[in-house]
């Protein structure tokens, strides 16, 4: 069953199924706006296929799984989580008219933004905190994509098992271009975020970027392993440096 946009607060053309709260939001528009990775809408309709920051190594991870979603004959309810800005959801919403897509967000700017560059009848835009809205999602979706997303969740566990209750039969998660961590690793990791962020001036979003361990993806399918490649590398081809997990239901 769709979800029923008539019946939901509506602003500036994005759907509230929460109250919002700027907690995070404030911090991570700051950090946006101190790496100067604030986009406009001209940019933000070209992602990923803009050359600087880190998109010129995320074009090869949205096109492998867009032709994913391009092999599936049937429509499909499909949720992004953490879409900020909207260009990845546009993007699985551009493959087939069929597929409804929702993308959903803590980050009003971004929603807004989102909203505004991307109108199509088959794609919508949702500010909520997911862990407070579980009652508009139960049993819904064919796929869910976590892309660029999971370090920003505490609880990855908790997430996670909250997730599967929103999947219809036979429905997956998907996470994409998102770190994970040996145990060895993550102190070092932990160190290396609050070092950069204090050192960018928001010390506070240190407390929001979470370094989770590989374990947590053991039952996960891969799809795509990153590969070092030296011809690559003399040929200055860029690729994902992170695997591509599913979770089939």
């Amino acid at each position: 069953m769709k979800l029923d946009f008539s019946r939901i607060t509506q602003q500036e053309n994005v759907y509230y199924l929460t109250p919002e709260d700027a907690s995070f939001s404030k911090y991570y528009l700051a950090v946006r706006e101190k790496e100067n990775r604030i986009l406009t809408d001209v940019e933000v309709r070209k992602l990923p296929y803009i050359d600087r920051d880190e998109w010129p190594y995320r074009i090869k991870s949205t096109e492998r799984f867009l032709a994913y979603v391009a092999e599936e004959n049937d429509p499909m309810e499909i949720l992004t989580i953490g879409c900020g800005n909207g260009w990845f959801s546009n993007k699985i919403a551009e493959v087939d008219t069929k597929h409804e897509v929702i993308g959903l967000d803590v980050n009003r700017e971004e929603l807004e933004q989102a909203a505004r560059v991307f109108k199509k009848k088959n794609l919508h835009f949702v500010y909520a905190d997911i862990f407070k809205a579980s009652e508009y999602f139960q049993r819904k979706f064919d796929i869910i994509t976590l892309n660029g997303a999971v370090q920003y969740f505490e609880d990855f566990e908790g997430l996670i098992s909250l997730l599967t209750t929103f999947l219809a039969i036979d429905g997956e998660i998907h996470i994409i271009d998102s770190p994970f961590y040996t145990t060895a690793e993550i102190p070092t990791a932990k160190e290396r975020t609050k070092a950069y962020y204090t050192e960018l001036g928001v010390p506070e979003m240190a407390a929001h970027y979470h370094a989770h361990h590989k374990n947590f993806v053991k039952n996960f399918d891969i799809l795509y392993t990153y590969k070092r490649n030296i011809i690559h590398k003399i040929l200055g081809k860029k690729d994902s440096p992170f695997s591509w997990y599913v979770l089939k239901g």
